[in-house]
């Protein structure tokens, strides 16, 4: 159970600039230090000979094993208290409730563009291999993407910027230091010789820019990271499976103009349509706060 600081305002700066700034920037630098060693490692046992998913595994466990622990010691050395992971009759809920409207939003994007005729459905692919295929990536992602990121970014990383920011700003400058981590580490990976993992484009930071402002409204919605890391790890496996036409698929589709499915379905319905939602249903629960105070 991973306790994170979880503040209902910003305060006014004294005595806690060095405190703040110390908190932010050692999330960050956990994320991105444990995703760089990650890719190093996994660069290492891919030069032994080994397999795609023996890669993937070594690292999902090195960055998990870096990068939790270190979340939990700058929890502990800076004293923050609030549980965005803790384990209750709700946690199941928020992590449903995040993995549904990824689904939803999904299945929403194939029915509008079909009905347009901008896709149409041809195959369906459900096999066994295929679900052995998905549980085998979730827990990969979770391990490498979805838990060390939320309890770095979202977690760390935002409650040191509230300790200092108003929430706007918080959530502005989660973003970009979100983005900044793959940009980071593919600059790493350039002066350590080893080869770029992402090739860093406008498209690609739009769409992180909007994935983690999802992601962050999940958590001011619910004030646990559940809902995050549930929307997270279908997210990807939508767009692994389903959306990007691999090899393995759950369903076969045709376009009527290419990246249909990549752009308009994955990007503009999933994530700016979630994000869209969120900001309602935030400002609808701060409204019933409001009403309720008064």
């Amino acid at each position: 159970m991973v306790r994170i600081t979880l503040p209902a305002r910003h305060n006014d700066g004294r005595g806690s600039a060095g405190r703040w700034l110390a908190i932010t920037a050692l999330g960050w630098l956990a994320m991105t230090l444990g995703l760089f060693t990650a890719t190093v490692a996994g660069n290492a046992v891919r030069a032994s000979g080994a397999t795609d998913n023996e890669i993937a595994v070594v690292q999902a466990f090195t960055a998990a094993l870096l990068i939790v622990p270190a979340v939990c010691l700058i929890q502990r050395r800076f004293r923050l208290s609030a549980r965005l992971l803790r384990l209750t009759p709700a946690t199941f809920l928020h992590l449903l409730g995040g993995g549904a409207l990824a689904l939803l939003m999904g299945g929403l994007g194939f029915i509008i563009t079909g009905a347009l005729g901008w896709t149409t459905i041809i195959a369906w692919d459900f096999s066994v291999d295929l679900l052995l295929a998905v549980a085998f990536s979730t827990s990969i992602a979770f391990l490498y993407e979805a838990l060390p990121e939320e309890l770095s970014m979202r977690g760390i990383v935002y409650s040191g910027l509230r300790l200092r920011l108003p929430a706007y700003a918080a959530y502005c400058a989660q973003v970009l230091l979100f983005v900044l981590v793959p940009v980071t580490v593919n600059q790493l990976q350039a002066w350590s010789g080893l080869d770029r993992g992402n090739s860093i484009n406008a498209e690609y930071v739009i769409m992180l820019l909007c994935f983690g402002t999802v992601l962050q409204l999940w958590r001011s919605l619910t004030g646990s990271l559940w809902a995050s890391i549930g929307f997270h790890l279908t997210y990807l496996a939508m767009a692994r499976f389903v959306i990007l036409q691999r090899e393995q698929r759950l369903l076969t589709y045709n376009e009527l103009e290419a990246g249909t499915g990549p752009v308009v379905i994955q990007f503009g319905i999933i994530i700016v349509g979630s994000a869209v939602l969120l900001v309602l249903l935030n400002l609808w629960r701060r409204g019933r706060r409001r009403t309720a105070s008064q």
